[in-house]
């Protein structure tokens, strides 16, 4: 059989069978009314006044364990860091964010065996996000325009970028531990202290010494 036969046979024999099949996926495809929902509800939290908290905070567990050792070799090789050593933390500071550390502990434990949550009085704030897993938690209340960030992380974990630009770093007690605090430039008030085990954050619009008395509630759940 000559070449060009052959493309013809081959041709006559494929490309109908080929149309035919794309005849039968040509209907538009529908999400799922629970896909659907799903992807409102993301949309909508990317235009919550905490996003920014969210978005910048360190996090993802997946790929903590890799990125920190790149990006924070990169970046101290690339920028000179005013690092600050506090009781429990280590803090290289740049330009527009700071890399916070925690104290090596050996004894700490390497997953959450134990929750921590706010015991100060929120009940008319509502629950907008909720994450969790083995290593760390995640939730935001949120009350009309003010908004609550609250996370527990195990000290192993812990390895986030912060914003800090324009922000002095300063220290308060809770609790008989350090804390390091300080205020954003999107004018949240942040706490982060080691309690012991775990490494404790709170980040809130609500005002400094309502969030002060809030980090001072965080107890065990029993």
């Amino acid at each position: 059989m000559s070449e060009s036969n052959l493309e013809k046979a081959l041709y006559n024999a494929l490309v109908p069978e080929y149309e035919t099949a794309m005849q039968d996926i040509v209907d538009e495809h529908k999400f799922s009314p629970k896909f659907e929902r799903k992807m409102k509800k993301l949309i909508n939290r990317r235009n919550k006044p905490y996003y920014k908290i969210i978005n910048t905070s360190g996090k993802r567990v997946a790929c903590v364990a890799v990125t920190v050792l790149i990006v924070s070799s990169v970046t101290i090789l690339n920028v000179d860091a005013l690092r600050n050593m506090f009781s429990d933390f280590f803090v290289n500071t740049y330009e527009k964010s700071s890399k916070v550390q925690p104290v090596e502990d050996d004894s700490a434990p390497i997953t959450l065996e134990e929750i921590y949550e706010i015991t100060y009085n929120i009940s008319d704030f509502e629950i907008d996000y909720f994450e969790e897993n083995k290593y760390s938690r995640d939730i935001v209340y949120v009350k009309d325009d003010i908004a609550i960030y609250f996370t527990q992380y195990t000290k192993e974990m812990y390895h986030p970028s912060i914003n800090t630009e324009d922000a002095e770093i300063l220290t308060m007690d809770i609790n008989g531990h350090e804390a390091i605090y300080f205020v954003d430039n999107n004018n949240y008030y942040n706490l982060i202290w080691d309690n012991g085990d775990y490494i404790i954050s709170l980040g809130s619009n609500i005002g400094k010494n309502t969030l002060i008395d809030m980090a001072k509630s965080v107890q065990k759940v029993e």
